[in-house]
C-alpha cells in the first residue's frame, strides 16, 4: 500500500489553501472522501473530469515547475486512496476538529466531499430495489447532516437528539467499513463488463487534461491506472 506521511499530508494542505485556488479548492479532509467515491464509481473516472470539481477549476499556476510540484504530490494523494481501496484496507480517514471552539471531528466535510465524488458518476447509484448499497451509503448521508437538514426544511425532526447523537456514533464506527464495502460493490460489478468512456480519450500527444502543461503520455498518461 502507497503511504502518504504526515508530513506530504501537510505540504498537500498548505498547498490548497494557497491564493492560486481562489479559495475553491477542497480541503485535505473533503479530498479525500472525494476520491474515495471517485475511485469506488461504477464507472471510470479519469483526472481530466474530477480535477476541476476538486480543485475549483482551473489553478493559477505560476509556472509550470509550480503546477508540476503541485500535481506530483496531489497525484501521490490519489493513488495512496486507490491503493488503501484496491487492497481491501478501511481507509485511515483524515479527520480533524470541525473548528477551534469544536473539537468533534469534521465528518460532515469528509462525507460532502464523498457526495460530491459520488456524484461525478453517471450510474445511478440508488436504484430502486439496491438495498446493499443503500445500506452502505447510509452513514454517509446521515454524517453529511444530508437526512437532518432535509427533514428540518420540511418543516420538521428528524428524530429526538440523544437519539441522534447516538445513531451518528454508531455511523462513525461503522464509515470505514461502509467506504470499503462500497468500492467492493462496484468492483464486483464491473468485473467482466466494459465501461462505457462518456469522455473522448485523450491521445498520447495531447496536452494532459490535469493541467499540467505536459503531454499526456509524459503525466498522467504514464501512470495507466489514472485514465
Amino acid at each position: 500500500m502507497i503511504e502518504f506521511s504526515q508530513q506530504e499530508l501537510a505540504a498537500l494542505e498548505q498547498w490548497l489553501s494557497k491564493p492560486i485556488f481562489n479559495g475553491k479548492a477542497l480541503n485535505a479532509i473533503q479530498l479525500q472522501g472525494f476520491l474515495s467515491a471517485v475511485l469506488s464509481a461504477p464507472d471510470a473516472i479519469p483526472a481530466g473530469r474530477w480535477m476541476p470539481d476538486a480543485l475549483g477549476g482551473e489553478p493559477a499556476f505560476e509556472s509550470e515547475q509550480q503546477a508540476q510540484e503541485f500535481m506530483a504530490l496531489l497525484m501521490r494523494f490519489y493513488k495512496s486512496v486507490d491503493s488503501a481501496l484496491e487492497e481491501g484496507q478501511a481507509p485511515q480517514l483524515i479527520l480533524k476538529p470541525q473548528a477551534i471552539a469544536d473539537q468533534a471531528p469534521d465528518y460532515p466535510a469528509w462525507c460532502d466531499g464523498y457526495i460530491l465524488g459520488w456524484g461525478l458518476s453517471t450510474e445511478e447509484w440508488l436504484q430502486p430495489g439496491n438495498e446493499v448499497l443503500k445500506k452502505l451509503t447510509f452513514p454517509i448521508l446521515l454524517l453529511s447532516g444530508a437526512f437532518k437538514e432535509d427533514a428540518e426544511r420540511n418543516n420538521g425532526k428528524f428524530m429526538p437528539e440523544d437519539e441522534y447523537e447516538k445513531l451518528q456514533q454508531d455511523c462513525m464506527d461503522v464509515l470505514p467499513g461502509a467506504v470499503s464495502g462500497i468500492y467492493n460493490f462496484w468492483q464486483a460489478r464491473r468485473k467482466g463488463t466494459t465501461v462505457k468512456r462518456d469522455t473522448p480519450k485523450v491521445g498520447r500527444n495531447e496536452p494532459c487534461p490535469c493541467g499540467s502543461g505536459k503531454k499526456f503520455k509524459q503525466c498522467c498518461g504514464a501512470e495507466r491506472t489514472l485514465h
